[in-house]
């Protein structure tokens, strides 16, 4: 259950013990002085950096029916998402640790934080993120199911398929675009705010494992099961 840290260039390391149990996922928050980690129980725990301790621990209801698959934060830190293979996303406030709202797909509507639990359901979140330009954020599901929430209202408000399970997902810097990869070897681009799909950009024979955009989203670089790395031109049409 341990997480390190390691400073650069000094290269000095902190050990932040967790459970008895591996971490499966972590980010560190904007401020640089929190980190969130996820772990294999469902514990989410959210770590100081410089005591070394943590902050808060999500567990039993406010935490996870199952290991954690990935964790995002906002751009200011005040908000964190969380994603497990129990089919749940929960948006958590960084600063006190409670959860605000349950995400899950299947459901129009998000669940409200509840003391009891739920047998997990076979489908997982692989990818979430939020949206810096507007109130929004994206959750990609291993059934091939893209949700875009809106965060004022905690409600769904697109719901995008794709042919196969979603890989990875990244929002664009500056605009209300979310682009996805997939196991069908896809990248495809969506309007956050109608739920259309922009484009695709097709090569891989197999699936992509990861991708990455550029500064300004014009370069998507992708690697793929068919051991090629492919570089794509974004052309937006509503660019």
């Amino acid at each position: 259950g341990n997480s390190w840290m390691w400073t650069t260039p000094g290269g000095d390391c902190k050990t932040f013990q967790g459970p008895s149990c591996p971490a499966t996922c972590g980010k560190v928050l904007p401020d640089g002085k929190r980190a969130v980690v996820g772990y294999e129980d469902g514990t989410v725990r959210v770590w100081d950096l410089k005591q070394g301790s943590s902050i808060h621990v999500l567990k039993g209801p406010d935490g996870h029916q199952g290991p954690l698959t990935c964790v995002a934060s906002s751009k200011d830190g005040s908000l964190v998402l969380t994603g497990s293979v129990d089919c749940q996303a929960k948006l958590v406030n960084a600063a006190t640790g409670k959860v605000v709202c349950v995400f899950q797909e299947g459901s129009a509507a998000p669940q409200t934080p509840a003391g009891g639990t739920e047998e997990p359901e076979s489908n997982s979140v692989e990818s979430l993120g939020f949206c810096n330009v507007m109130p929004l954020a994206a959750v990609g599901y291993l059934d091939g199911t893209l949700a875009i929430y809106d965060l004022s209202t905690q409600s769904l408000r697109h719901k995008c398929q794709h042919e196969s399970g979603i890989v990875q997902l990244l929002w664009e810097e500056s605009a209300a675009v979310v682009y996805t990869c997939s196991l069908d070897g896809i990248v495809r681009l969506w309007d956050a705010r109608s739920g259309k799909l922009l484009s695709e950009y097709r090569g891989h024979s197999a699936e992509i494992l990861d991708f990455a955009l550029n500064k300004d989203a014009s370069i998507v670089v992708t690697t793929s099961g068919d051991h090629q790395a492919k570089v794509f031109c974004v052309q937006r049409p509503d660019r």
